[in-house]
């Protein structure tokens, strides 16, 4: 099923090897999705040129990965290529889930509305891609090549080679570096005889766009065992132009090829629609099926072949993270193949590429894997727990924790090899790996409004605080600043004062937001991260730090040297995965014996026979 746009890309074009030229690319990019094209986009920004090859003749259909992460808006609006994006698509704040017709949750994500994007924004994966392509037709340093599959790949020395597929027949490309951006399915995996480990879950979801006449608000909207999928889930966004995204779970006994047939998914998509008193007009746009996995490959980067995206890991959709994930891949990566190829840091730069997203995917895993297990328990005693959950939530007793969805928001980069530590106390501020609050800047009347992280231009940039007027110690600060190599000075102060050879920032909230003091010191990565922070600029820790940041001192970091991911579980959290895990050690005829002993170890230890009738009250309402 097409959407009405149907937008057509480029047609193949004749590359410049087929003439017998002989050219070595610093980069090829294997994939045309959003995240070879952010990826594209961000290598053009840094002045690198690169060649992305896709094996389709045009931008993806369908609604596929919807949900927008305020950090992604913020990484295609650094790169110039967030307008038409904006101007399509619909924030959202909220959303609501239900157990069969009653409401059990209704959730709004913390928003602060002094920075540029609101936390979630909904657009079609198609439009995307295509407003994406758009800006990168724009320019000349990226060589978008349509119909060109890959069909080997070799190491020759420094030199990748690469065998391409076209109408026109079979050319030779040659390139320094190769990155993977071809998707669940990447055909350079495939080549390299890698592969992806970690979980697949039995779960099958349908997904279907419907263009449907309605007056709901956009929220984010869950079903639990709905007369319109009993015993399954569904699932319900809005989209821009009228355009709804339902996704339905198939029971494990449903065949796929019978669910797929267009009179049962017209059936599904009916029976959901009546059952929410949806009587508006609806026709079925497109449809695709999703089975859920949680895998990644071991490393990111292979000698000169470097994954992003899914090529690299797979996450459940439950949260939004996988697109989101993918295009933090790009733009983490971009910045530092830049600085490798053009000798500003040794290739082991590449590993902290590797090192910081994979540690950034386990934290990424964790938070959606935990929305999958409730989801789509993976046996009957997880269902059993999961239904308990969705049965308490009818009455009093406080589950929002375990119910809420918890959608994607960037994850810092904790323990990353290229951070100094924080050696002082802070009472505030983002901390070392966090990214830089957007907060708006008020410019003069003269000039336009902006926001802080338009100040960063993908380069090294260190944010100087002065509370003050200019004075000796100031001065003296900025002269040592200024005798770094590729950094961007900008000097934040309460009142405006004059600074030569540096961009000032006159902002009230600034030093609050930072928690900086008269003096403090910034310093923030091209990709908006904090790479270290002092309360008094010292010139020889800065330097430290920005040899750091180049990746000089990485020798033998691995993912083991890092401490245990330490997902931000709630309580309530943690206990629900600690009881699911046991539920599925134990077999189902010992499944009841261990929860009655558990329930009278923390009845007789801790509860009065007052509170114990109580409990026993409300973990009988709805059942009897």
């Amino acid at each position: 099923m097409k959407y009405e746009q149907s937008a057509k890309s480029d047609p193949f074009g004749f590359p410049q090897e087929m003439s017998h030229k002989s050219i070595v690319h610093p980069v090829i990019i294997v994939g045309a999705g959003p995240i070879g094209l952010t990826l594209a986009l961000t290598l053009q920004k840094t002045g690198v040129d690169c060649v992305l090859i896709e094996d389709d003749h045009q931008v993806c259909e369908g609604s596929r990965a919807i949900g927008m992460s305020r950090r992604t808006l913020e990484i295609w609006d650094a790169l110039g290529a967030v307008d038409e994006i904006i101007e399509k698509g619909l924030d959202w704040k909220g959303g609501r889930s239900f157990y069969k017709d009653q409401e059990i949750l209704n959730f709004e994500m913390a928003d602060d509305p002094r920075v540029m994007y609101r936390p979630m924004f909904n657009i079609q994966q198609s439009y995307t891609e295509q407003f994406l392509v758009n800006q990168v037709n724009q320019s000349p340093h990226i060589d978008l090549r349509w119909q060109s599959k890959l069909l080997a790949l070799e190491r020759e020395g420094s030199v990748m080679e690469l065998s391409i597929d076209t109408p026109n027949g079979v050319y030779q490309a040659s390139s320094q570096y190769v990155v993977a951006c071809d998707g669940a399915k990447s055909s350079v995996r495939s080549l390299l005889g890698l592969n992806l480990n970690g979980t697949s879950y039995e779960a099958t979801y349908i997904i279907v766009d419907i263009k449907l006449k309605t007056d709901s608000i956009i929220e984010r909207r869950c079903w639990f065992d709905s007369p319109s999928n009993p015993g399954l889930t569904v699932l319900m966004h809005g989209q821009p132009d009228g355009i709804w995204r339902l996704d339905y779970q198939l029971g494990e006994s449903e065949d796929l090829a019978q669910a797929l047939k267009l009179e049962n998914i017209h059936l599904k998509i009916k029976a959901h629609l009546d059952f929410i008193g949806e009587r508006g007009k609806w026709e079925l746009l497109w449809f695709s099926p999703y089975k859920v996995h949680s895998r990644a490959l071991d490393t990111f980067n292979h000698g000169r072949v470097l994954f992003a995206g899914d090529a690299a890991h797979l996450m459940p959709i439950f949260g939004i993270r996988g697109l989101n994930s993918g295009v933090e891949d790009a733009w983490n990566l971009g910045w530092k193949l830049s600085s490798v190829i053009f000798g500003q840091s040794p290739e082991s730069l590449l590993d902290a590429y590797s090192l910081e997203r994979k540690r950034v995917f386990l934290e990424n895993a964790a938070l959606a894997n935990r929305n999958a297990l409730f989801m789509t328990p993976p046996n009957s005693g997880i269902r059993v727990l999961r239904d308990a959950v969705l049965s308490l939530a009818l009455g009093a007793t406080d589950v929002e924790d375990i119910l809420n969805p918890k959608q994607a928001t960037y994850v810092p980069l904790r323990d990353s090899p290229l951070n100094t530590p924080e050696v002082e106390h802070w009472d505030g501020g983002p901390k070392v790996g966090e990214v830089i609050p957007d907060v708006l800047l008020i410019k003069s009347h003269n000039a336009h409004d902006t926001h802080l992280q338009k100040l960063v231009k993908l380069k090294t940039c260190g944010f100087y605080f002065l509370a003050h007027e200019m004075d000796k110690r100031a001065l003296s600060d900025l002269a040592i600043l200024r005798t770094f190599e590729n950094i961007d000075l900008i000097v934040i102060s309460k009142a405006p004062v004059s600074v030569q050879h540096a961009v000032q920032v006159t902002h009230p909230d600034l030093h609050q937001i930072f928690s900086a003091e008269d003096g403090g010191f910034y310093l923030i990565r091209p990709d908006h991260h904090i790479a270290g922070r002092w309360k008094k600029l010292d010139a020889a820790m800065v330097e430290t730090a920005l040899q750091k940041l180049k990746g000089l001192a990485l020798q033998g970091k691995t993912l083991g040297h890092f401490e245990s991911i330490d997902v931000p579980y709630t309580v309530p959290e943690q206990i629900y995965r600690l009881l699911g895990n046991a539920m599925d050690r134990i077999d189902d005829k010992n499944k009841m014996l261990m929860l009655m002993k558990l329930c009278l170890i923390q009845s007789l230890e801790h509860a009065s026979v007052e509170k114990f009738e109580l409990d026993l009250e409300a973990a009988l309402k709805n059942i009897v």
